[in-house]
């Protein structure tokens, strides 16, 4: 005896997730005064810019996979500009 049932292909992927280029561009502009202004707060840029910035640049990257935008680019450049600029800081005022 064969059975071959032919059934509907099941989706298990997320259905309502679309790419967010515009929210990942807000978190690294907000990232900016973040890791600048609020550096003298108890480890502010730490707290504040670094975990702004890791979500932009995850937010634009899942942004970019989907399809070529301008802004989801902009976040990850912006991110890692604020990274790299946090890192900067932290090495010069340690000497």
């Amino acid at each position: 005896m064969e059975s071959t049932a032919t059934r509907p292909a099941v989706d298990i992927g997320p259905t309502g997730a679309r790419p967010r280029p515009g929210l990942a561009f807000l978190l690294a502009i907000l990232a900016i005064p973040g890791s600048t202004i609020a550096w003298d707060l108890p480890a502010g840029g730490f707290w504040i810019g670094l975990p702004m910035a890791v979500a932009a640049i995850a937010l634009g990257v899942v942004a970019l996979r989907s399809g070529r935008s301008k802004l989801a680019m902009a976040a990850i450049i912006i991110g890692g500009l604020v990274i790299a600029q946090m890192a900067v800081y932290t090495i010069v005022s340690a000497f």
